[in-house]
């Protein structure tokens, strides 16, 4: 149940859902989006769909990820082999979507560091780690 199951394995005794994380990193690149529309007008442009799609599917690898022994979730063998930016890039890919949306899959963590970020990319980005790095402190 994705209204139960942690957003993260990395965060010890995780109460937050995997879909409260996901609402808010949604919720969060829109009003991103929409502050910058305001502020900067023509001077950006933001593709609204792409944006909102690659917010809500960046974490589908995660689903790859998860595994439950005796009772508990832990880190499935595949999650060992695979982080979910790279899981999550092959699922969307299977279904058809857009490169756009499958960027922000790949390069909305870590990963994504060492390359270039989408507006779109960046976004996302910014949106997921603000409703993640708190709950690590």
């Amino acid at each position: 149940d994705l209204e139960v199951i942690p957003f993260s394995l990395l965060i010890k005794d995780c109460k937050v859902s995997f879909m409260n994380h996901k609402r808010t990193c949604v919720q969060l690149c829109v009003d991103i989006a929409k502050r910058m529309k305001e502020n900067f007008g023509e001077e950006i442009k933001i593709d609204t769909d792409i944006l909102i799609a690659g917010a809500i599917l960046i974490d589908i690898g995660k689903l790859l990820e998860y595994d439950k022994v005796d009772g508990k979730l832990t880190t499935s063998k595949a999650g060992k082999l695979l982080r979910h930016p790279f899981s999550g890039v092959a699922i969307a890919d299977r279904f058809g979507l857009p490169p756009e949306v499958l960027h922000c899959i790949a390069y909305h963590s870590k990963e994504g560091d060492l390359g270039s970020r989408t507006v779109e990319g960046i976004i996302v980005h910014h949106a997921d780690f603000v409703s993640f790095e708190p709950f690590k402190a």
